[in-house]
């Protein structure tokens, strides 16, 4: 069906101005490819790596604080989760607002409100009264925390050459679901631990783990000097010039402009002529070829994502559930996820070497196995060697699963597409802890471990029917999906 702009004076695109702006889309990714990947990209890499850090640590240190407040505040591990369902439930919320806006305002500016937000929500959980005061203000850090997650995403995708884009989203992984988790654990086993007396005793010191991440506020004046908008968007936008600058800067190894920087026309399209404007619906990702990407990317990072997330928060309260003091189940935990930061270094590795189908399948499988188990396990070193193996699989998964999305949508949908399948990851985050708490109080940490076994034996299924896009130009990417939609019009974008 015939879409036409809603921008003024513009109406349906032609078929010569549809190959103008392929042969611009096509211009911007080659000057992407050729530009070599220098100190300007991994300083890219570092800024969005440095919000990931944060935001992981801010994501399970809740979790990490449970057995304290629980005690404190009396709460069962329903209520545990509870406050996992809730942040993970803000997250899911804050990315699908993150992808329409990023899509529509764009990446940069979407990325520094959300960092503002959670950390706004961080200052309101360290003074919580009571456990409902608490709840409200993870749900506040938790759409902060998602809009971040899927931004950074997408960002780092349009920026980096097509050979380097899988390394570098999972790069930024390695800050998140890596060393941010190891971070986590280990700052609250120090918080918790040896520093609990000095900061209050333990009544007041998991106050001090949660307000602690108020810090990152800093980084937004930084994010606002140095971080570059997407090119890619900016094409979409009609920008033109904007785009040239970014790939200039770029090209000089710059993330800054230099004063008298005269910018290389890379792109040679008209300014100002953008894409019609549409509105971004979630049914455009359910047309054509992107019908199947979507239902497969959503499975796998709902599978995935809700497991990593309720082994990762109820791993305390199972350690001290087996008789291990809170202190020693924090020592213990950190040493686990040790296993994490060596999974989010192979997931770049692999991200770079390997498909992304051969990752996801058969680390499922690895998964399945691995889960049960730990499950199983009696003895304290195999509890610490398995953990640590359950772990390594969590983050590689969960990384190539984020790898994966922003390969999956045009340049048009691709915040939107990939929000919404970080949504659909979060509402499981949100879902299964609480769930996996009905099934501790009931049947136990064995419980909990076969359904992690279950859910990965679901995404291993899924997976077969995805795309491999390792390697894949995002302009072939833009221009399989048109093409899937049998000639429509401009609506259909590149």
């Amino acid at each position: 069906m015939s879409t036409s702009a809603s921008s003024p004076g513009t109406g349906p695109t032609s078929a010569a101005t549809e190959q103008l702006r392929d042969r611009a889309q096509r211009q911007l990714g080659a000057a992407l490819d050729r530009i070599p990947f220098r100190r300007a990209h991994v300083l890219i890499l570092v800024l969005v790596a440095f919000g990931a850090l944060f935001d992981a640590i801010e994501q399970y240190n809740v979790g990490l604080a449970a057995p304290l407040i629980a005690a404190q505040w009396e709460l069962s591990n329903t209520q545990v989760g509870l406050l996992t369902t809730l942040t993970f439930a803000g997250m899911a919320i804050g990315s699908l607002i993150a992808g329409i806006t990023g899509d529509r305002y764009g990446r940069r500016v979407t990325y520094m409100y959300n960092l503002v937000l959670y950390t706004v929500g961080a200052l309101l959980a360290a003074f919580a009264p009571d456990i409902g005061w608490l709840l409200v203000a993870r749900f506040i850090v938790g759409i902060g925390l998602g809009g971040e997650l899927n931004t950074g995403l997408t960002l780092v995708a349009e920026l980096m050459p097509t050979k380097y884009r899988g390394a570098a989203v999972a790069t930024v992984n390695i800050a998140a679901g890596g060393l941010g988790i190891f971070v986590s654990s280990a700052l609250a086993a120090l918080v918790l631990g040896p520093l609990e007396t000095t900061l209050g005793g333990p009544e007041v010191a998991w106050r001090w783990l949660l307000g602690l991440l108020a810090l990152p506020a800093l980084l937004v004046f930084v994010y606002r000097w140095f971080l570059p908008e997407s090119p890619r968007y900016l094409l979409v936008e009609g920008q033109v010039a904007a785009a040239n600058e970014v790939l200039s800067r770029l090209a000089a190894n710059r993330l800054r402009p230099l004063r008298d920087m005269q910018p290389t026309a890379y792109v040679d399209a008209a300014e100002g002529e953008r894409l019609p404007r549409q509105r971004v619906r979630l049914a455009e990702i359910f047309s054509g070829v992107l019908a199947r990407n979507t239902l497969v990317i959503w499975v796998v990072s709902a599978m995935t994502f809700g497991a990593q997330v309720t082994i990762t928060v109820f791993m305390p309260t199972v350690l001290v559930a087996r008789g291990i003091d809170v202190s020693t189940s924090l020592a213990y935990t950190t040493i686990i996820n040790i296993g994490g930061l060596i999974g989010a270094v192979l997931a770049s590795v692999f991200g770079y070497r390997l498909k992304r189908r051969m990752v996801l399948g058969y680390g499922a499988v690895v998964a399945v196995v691995v889960a049960i188990a730990f499950g199983t396990s009696a003895s304290l070193a195999m509890i610490l060697v398995l953990g640590g193996l359950l772990q390594l699989m969590f983050i590689l998964l969960n990384t190539t699963a984020w790898v994966w999305a922003p390969e999956l949508y045009p340049t048009k949908v691709r915040a939107f597409g990939t929000g919404a399948s970080v949504t659909v990851a979060l509402v499981s985050a949100s879902l299964v802890p609480l769930l996996a708490g009905v099934i501790f109080d009931a049947a136990g940490a064995v419980g909990i471990f076969v359904m992690v076994g279950v859910m990965y034996v679901i995404m291993a299924t899924a997976v077969r029917f995805g795309p491999e896009t390792q390697g894949v130009a995002l302009e072939d990417i833009s221009q399989d999906a048109r093409g899937s939609r049998g000639g429509s019009s401009a609506g259909a974008e590149a």
